[in-house]
């Protein structure tokens, strides 16, 4: 899978699911997403959490992301998991762990750069010397 819709439609779902699981709800500082919300019951968080990062996890082996980012954000969300497993201080704790959001963004990075690999030079792609998933519109929206 090299083509560019490919890596872009791969690239739209790892940040949605990221976005679905640790910022739905942001309180300052702070976001709560679904994985949060359902770290609190007891088994269903385990559950979630652990089918969220096997759709990241696959989807970045899709787009042919470096084993050394796979790596690193399995390690990240298989910690969070575990980190639910203590009960009432395990959840708790893992709601400040955004690990799905910030393996989600070390995927996507990695498909960026992949996309940057495949049109060398190319200044015709929207927000063009910008990562993707920084583009105008994103800055326009939180300024």
């Amino acid at each position: 899978m090299s083509r560019e819709p490919d890596l872009l439609a791969i690239r739209k779902g790892v940040d949605r699911m990221g976005r679905l699981s640790d910022n739905i709800v942001r309180l300052g500082p702070f976001s709560l997403g679904l994985d949060g919300v359902l770290s609190w019951i007891p088994g269903i968080g385990e559950i979630y959490s652990g089918a969220a990062a096997a759709y990241l996890l696959t989807q970045g082996v899709r787009a042919r992301v470096p084993v050394s980012t796979l790596l690193l954000a399995a390690a990240l969300m298989g910690g969070r998991t575990l980190i639910t497993a203590i009960p009432l201080a395990g959840p708790a704790a893992s709601d400040l762990l955004t690990m799905h959001k910030w393996s989600a963004k070390l995927i996507v990075a990695a498909i960026d750069r992949r996309l940057g690999a495949q049109a060398p030079g190319s200044s015709t792609k929207p927000g063009a010397g910008r990562p993707l998933w920084r583009s105008r519109a994103h800055d326009t929206a939180s300024a």
